[in-house]
């Protein structure tokens, strides 16, 4: 039989540096290219404050909320928007 190394842990997040993860640099490039496409429907006038409101919006969407630390923003409102209204479950304070 032959040795297999198995891996411990396969969910762990890319570090690119301390603070920004892999997933934070895809999700910024694709959105400054979404950006870029969407930049050409908008009125000249108007594009830098675009340009700053999506700068922003990004910033905000890859950044950790500090009531479930292990999901990004997005994931968090997504959450949110989608659970059951209908549905309720005890927090149990004594885990905290």
């Amino acid at each position: 039989m032959g040795n297999y190394n198995i891996p411990k842990e396969i969910s762990t997040k890319l570090k690119i540096n301390k603070s920004v993860y892999l997933f934070d640099l895809l999700f910024i490039i694709c959105l400054f290219i979404v950006m870029m496409i969407l930049g050409f429907f908008i009125h000249p006038i108007i594009q830098t404050p675009f340009y700053v409101f999506m700068g922003i919006f990004g910033l905000l969407m890859i950044v950790r909320p500090s009531t479930n630390p292990p999901k990004w923003m997005y994931e968090a409102l997504l959450l949110t928007l989608v659970r059951k209204k209908s549905t309720y479950c005890a927090i149990d304070r004594e885990q905290e």
